[in-house]
């Protein structure tokens, strides 16, 4: 009889833990979007700055660098979406993605900062965030080579290329090394729609490659190009690579806001 009221006492317990426990993942579902596993790599450059100040939002500023007046930062991150999930597991689509996006640090008029989305190729059309070209071609090609516990070495070739004729690629060869792991929680806006918000919540491990040429860089090959009737202005031939960074895993959970 003791065994069978513990048993009955636990099973209550058990059952309102569990209650919680739904309620939380229900009340957490309403803002939660999707889970997803990626390998990225971003590029930082400088560039035409009056090109960028065209594609940002009324009302969002963007701090020229000093030194170069005409030129601002801006980040060209492709994506490779492994896998991509709902809140129920589900595949989203086809369970895999492949885009790019550019992306700017701006300010609004109250002096509010920000990471915009201004501009991408995606095969989904203008995306969330509604700034996207619609991709024609959208391919990540990424091949690694090592022995036993050796770092590997890695070669990659992005080519994303959209109907109205703007087109990007990046071809690239390095030596790894061991990233670094971060995990973060960011808030990112449309630079269309600047109510809409989406926040990240990413663990990722991140390896800093550098510039090819410099003397601590590992990268071996590298080219980029980028054409068309608006990234022909953004990079217009006087732009400055300052940085690339593979992330080899790239983890996310989405809710909005």
């Amino acid at each position: 009889m003791i065994r069978s009221g513990f048993a009955n006492v636990l099973l209550i317990i058990l059952m309102s833990v569990s209650g919680l426990i739904v309620s939380s993942t229900r009340a957490d579902a309403q803002d939660y979007q999707e889970w997803s596993a990626e390998t990225r790599t971003s590029l930082s450059f400088r560039v035409n700055g009056a090109a960028v100040r065209a594609l940002l939002p009324a009302g969002w500023t963007i701090t020229d660098v000093a030194g170069a007046p005409d030129q601002v930062n801006l980040t060209v991150t492709f994506m490779d979406r492994h896998v991509i999930l709902d809140p129920q597991g589900q595949p989203v689509g086809s369970g895999s993605s492949r885009y790019m996006v550019m992306s700017v640090q701006a300010r609004d008029a109250r002096g509010d900062r920000g990471i915009l989305i201004i501009n991408g190729i995606s095969p989904e059309g203008t995306g969330a965030y509604d700034v996207y070209q619609t991709a024609v071609v959208a391919t990540a090609e990424r091949s690694l080579h090592g022995q036993a516990d050796e770092l590997s070495q890695v070669q990659e070739h992005w080519q994303m290329e959209a109907a109205s004729g703007d087109s990007v690629s990046v071809s690239l060869q390095y030596q790894q090394a061991v990233p670094t792991r971060r995990q973060s929680t960011i808030v990112i806006r449309s630079g269309k729609h600047t109510d809409y918000t989406r926040t990240y919540r990413i663990d990722q491990a991140g390896d800093a490659l550098g510039v090819p040429g410099a003397p601590n860089s590992r990268i071996e090959a590298f080219s980029f190009s980028a054409s068309g009737p608006l990234y022909s202005r953004l990079f217009d031939g006087n732009e400055t690579l300052l940085g690339i960074t593979s992330t080899p895993w790239y983890n996310r959970e989405i809710s909005i806001p």
